[in-house]
């Protein structure tokens, strides 16, 4: 069973971090890796907007004990407004953080945007952002909200469910919120 505690702010625990570094961990072939925004990403909207998103993603994840309404007003809760991460960037896990603003800096004005980034960064594949994750301590569900962008017009967002077991998230399913 995972040991949780439940969180009444948007600060960053140390479990936040444990869990961000598995929902970021990817392997790319050539020792490639994301670039993580060193902020959260905020997860909402006006009431009415709420309301409905929150049906479409309860519609979208489907999990056998999974108390998705109360995971949603978490995800929701904790997620209001952005804050700075806690992470350790991990070349080997195939994300850095970018705590310096060195890749954001691209996109400042006559910066060069993606062609340079990718031309002084080549192994640099995407941007990342990701929330803080809203768990259910109980039964071991954990949401989030994450999203990648790559170049000008290819990215996605998605709210993510897994289930923390023996150590380690399993992805039981995802709801697309947006695609680019």
């Amino acid at each position: 069973m995972a040991s949780f505690q439940v969180w009444a702010d948007a600060k960053v625990s140390s479990q936040d971090t444990i869990i961000l570094a598995q929902v970021l961990k990817q392997a790319f072939d050539d020792g490639g890796y994301t670039v993580v925004s060193p902020k959260t990403s905020p997860v909402y909207g006006n009431h009415e907007q709420t309301r409905r998103i929150k049906q479409f993603i309860q519609e979208g994840l489907q999990a056998k004990g999974a108390d998705i309404a109360k995971l949603l007003d978490k995800l929701f809760e904790r997620n209001k407004k952005a804050v700075r991460l806690t992470l350790r960037s991990s070349i080997k896990d195939g994300y850095i953080i970018d705590y310096t603003g060195k890749y954001g800096n691209y996109f400042k004005k006559n910066h060069g945007g993606w062609d340079r980034w990718y031309k002084e960064h080549p192994k640099a594949y995407s941007s990342t952002r990701v929330s803080l994750p809203a768990v259910d301590g109980q039964n071991g569900f954990i949401l989030v909200y994450k999203t990648f962008e790559r170049h000008w017009l290819a990215g996605q967002g998605w709210i993510i469910l897994y289930r923390y077991k023996n150590g380690k998230l399993q992805e039981l399913s995802r709801v697309t919120m947006w695609v680019s």
